[in-house]
This record gives structure tokens, sequence and C-alpha cells, in this order.
């Protein structure tokens, strides 16, 4: 039996009760991983060199740093890491645009069952 490397999972994300919410989503779906989870652009951009991520999940709207300040900075960092935003709300026009600016695609914190789904394909279609 083939055993599966843990996922190394990256959150952008300031409310620890969300995180744990995405965690016991992905736990649901027997997704093995491990999460490191930072609400800053100091914290983010030293994580996204040391913890070298499989996956990013960001939340659109931190009080200082937000999910397009994070797009720009992963893509510089780790072009090849699969970028999805997990947040509460968003505009269309804002969801659109961070598509467009290379986000691999949003799932609205309402609807996290899509979260695994989405993570699988963002790192398949990226290999």
């Amino acid at each position: 039996m083939e055993t599966e490397r843990k996922l190394k999972i990256l959150m952008l994300e300031d409310n620890p009760e969300d995180a744990f919410l995405i965690e016991r989503v992905l736990r649901k779906d027997n997704m093995v991983f491990v999460t490191e989870r930072v609400d800053t652009r100091e914290e983010f951009c030293e994580s996204i060199d040391r913890f070298a991520p499989d996956v990013i999940l960001s939340d659109h709207g931190l009080p200082r740093f937000n999910s397009r300040e994070a797009l720009k900075i992963s893509l510089k960092e780790r072009a090849a890491t699969p970028f999805i935003l997990v947040t509460g709300t968003m505009s269309d026009e804002i969801a659109i645009s961070c598509l467009r600016d290379g986000a691999d695609d949003y799932i609205l914190k309402g609807n996290l069952s899509r979260l695994p789904s989405a993570i699988r394909r963002a790192i398949k279609e990226r290999r």
C-alpha cells in the first residue's frame, strides 16, 4: 500500500476558528496534510520560503494585508505553488481579477465542501 506524503498547506488566515473549520473539512475528506497559519505580510514571506508549501490558501481581507498582495508575492517566490482564495465574502469583480492575475480558484467559506477537490485539481494542473 502506498503511503501518502503529507501535503504542506500554508494558510493566510487571521481567524483561528476559520482555520480550524478548513482543517476539519480537509480531514473529513481524508486529506493527509500539515498546515502553517500566518496572518501578516512578514510571516507570509518568511513562511513561503521556509515552509515551502504545496498549496497556499488565502483569506482575502486581513487587517493590513490582502490576498492580492499575497498572490503577487506567491507568484514571484513560488510560481508553481497553487494559490486558492478561501474567503467569507468577495465581489465577483475581485474574484475574477484574482483569477486573471494567477489564482487557481476561490472558495467561499460558506461552501467549504468544494475545497478538497479544488486543492487536488489545482495541484494536478500545476504539475
